[in-house]
């Protein structure tokens, strides 16, 4: 116990250290500046607030979209938002919380990497090394000072887990199955995209390994038991991700881009090898390091599972960096199928071939130099002083905005969750046949207002974004509550409640979780209750079971 107590402190040291070194931008707490931050931050402040006002889960940000209300949080995963919303609670302010959401994602992406490639290769060189050059890889550090693309950070924490999930069912001793579902659950409620990508991954290398798999039952069988079990823990964001898209049309579904648009944000080999922050648009490559140390994989003669099995990895890695460069044909591609053109940039796909890259590098050096303890530390070093010179080139507020700048910059982003054709000008209460103003009260993702009207019809214009879930009643005098008609203007995307009887008391407007909502969370976390479950007694079960071998 001891030993084993000494070996996790002297692991928690380095992963604390490491996570130190490729934080250091961060450890202040001065205003930073990256691409997307002004949304991630704005998402954070609506999450925070909107628990402060008892709501739970947060559905809509109510004061953005001019105060329209943004449903980001049913398209956009938020489950790890919550992290930097708490730490507001205890007296951070929004940005000392993303800095700390990202210090977080560090630390994980160290720390589950490791023992994902350990789980993979059993060996702690090997494991220490995939961890240091996937933790420190040149598109993860542009995405976080750069990009401030969080959804991908939060990703790259949980990539790990799914190939080491899969190569335990193709592989391993497959009896951990679990470990993707808990892969896919993390990608799943960090970013939708990512999550599409690796999916598309799982499915190459099952069809790579197709032979391998039908040959075991057991492999087969528990290839399906953790498809299954990963859809049902995915649901709470699927199910009423499909809800609302099925049920409208939204900015992200009706923007075609260019083909000629989509072609110009695929790389050259110049874009791909370059290893400086902030030189024209660095972050489209994937810098040097990881170019050069797959081509190492040529030397590993072994034909044991893993060197298989990261050789598979590398020929993928290859393809996903060849569908990234200028020489695919994007521009055709897109003209053909315009449906393709939502990528807008190929270079998106480095988030999976940094991943497999990391993987296929960590085992080729280490091979290459027989797992020599002396060269393992070279190794070590050698990542640490390229990955300083990477952070010491990092200027945390390019443009030297302070915090009024960050939040008004592009508080929805691109608004892309927002209902197509949205018109924003009208931010009264009032009956459209009579347009006599009502005052009303705005708490939150809640509307309140008196109503008395007895010559004209109720069809009353709600200044709100109207998405499916909206709910509107009228407060009886003895305490129950009468449910009204809750439309969306065809007109201006709006909400119009309306009803065929005379109406007179107080109207309440506000957001309730749909049924197809809720059914989404219950299956979710019953689902990962029962695995939990299920994990703990199979580990009792194995505990018991050695007893009474010895």
């Amino acid at each position: 116990m001891k030993e084993k107590l000494i070996d996790i402190l002297k692991m928690l040291s380095v992963v604390i250290v490491v996570t130190f070194m490729i934080s250091i931008p961060y450890l202040n707490f001065n205003p930073i500046f990256a691409d997307d931050i002004s949304y991630h931050t704005n998402r954070i402040i609506s999450t925070y607030e909107e628990l402060k006002a008892g709501h739970f889960p947060v559905l809509i940000h109510p004061k953005l979209l001019d105060g329209f209300g943004y449903a980001g949080p049913l398209f956009y995963p938020e489950l790890f938002i919550y992290i930097p919303a708490i730490l507001m609670f205890l007296g951070f302010n929004f940005l000392t919380s993303y800095k700390m959401l990202t210090i977080i994602t560090t630390f994980f992406t160290i720390l589950i990497t490791y023992f994902s490639a350990n789980h993979i290769f059993k060996k702690k060189n090997i494991a220490w090394t995939i961890a240091l050059l996937y933790s420190t890889a040149f598109y993860r550090i542009t995405d976080i000072y750069q990009r401030g693309a969080i959804g991908e950070v939060l990703a790259i924490v949980f990539l790990p887990l799914v190939l080491a999930g899969l190569y335990e069912i193709i592989y391993g001793e497959n009896k951990k199955w679990w470990i993707i579902c808990f892969g896919i659950f993390g990608v799943a409620n960090s970013h939708i995209l990512s999550l599409a990508m690796i999916v598309i991954i799982i499915l190459i290398l099952c069809l790579i390994n197709v032979v391998k798999i039908f040959k075991d039952k057991k492999r087969l069988i528990n290839l399906v038991l953790a498809g299954v079990v990963s859809i049902l823990l995915i649901c709470s964001f699927v199910l009423p991700y499909l809800e609302q898209s099925n049920n409208d049309k939204f900015n992200v579904d009706e923007k075609i881009w260019a083909p000629e648009f989509v072609q110009e944000n695929s790389l050259s080999l110049k874009q791909m090898i370059n290893n400086q922050i902030y030189v024209g648009d660095s972050y489209k490559g994937m810098g040097v390091l990881l170019l050069i140390l797959p081509l190492f994989i040529f030397k590993c003669k072994n034909k044991d599972n893993e060197t298989k099995f990261s050789k598979q990895l590398f020929v993928i890695g290859f393809i996903s960096l060849l569908i990234t460069s200028s020489l695919f044909p994007w521009k055709e591609i897109c003209t053909k199928y315009r449906d393709l053109t939502t990528i807008q940039f190929p270079y998106r796909l480095n988030i999976i071939t940094t991943l497999l890259f990391s993987f296929v590098s960590g085992y080729s050096i280490c091979n290459l130099f027989n797992n020599k303890e002396e060269f393992n530390y070279i190794i070590y070093i050698g990542i640490v002083l390229i990955s300083i010179g990477l952070i010491a080139d990092v200027n945390p507020n390019i443009r030297n905005y302070v915090e009024e700048d960050i939040l008004n910059l592009a508080p929805v982003g691109n608004g892309e969750y927002t209902p197509y054709a949205l018109v924003k000008t009208d931010k009264n209460v009032h009956n459209i046949n009579s347009n006599e103003k009502i005052e009303f009260k705005k708490e939150s993702s809640k509307l309140v207002f008196n109503y008395k009207d007895s010559e004209n019809e109720m069809i009353i214009h709600i200044p709100l974004a109207y998405y499916k879930g909206y709910v509107a009643y009228i407060n009886e005098e003895n305490g129950s509550k009468t449910e009204l008609l809750v439309s969306e203007d065809e007109k201006t995307k709006n909400i119009i409640v309306s009803s065929d009887k005379i109406i007179n008391g107080e109207i309440t407007v506000e957001y309730k979780m749909t049924f197809i909502q809720i059914i989404g969370y219950v299956i979710t976390y019953l689902t990962l209750f029962i695995l939990i479950c299920y994990i703990i007694y199979k580990k009792i079960r194995e505990k018991n079971l050695d007893k009474i071998k010895n």
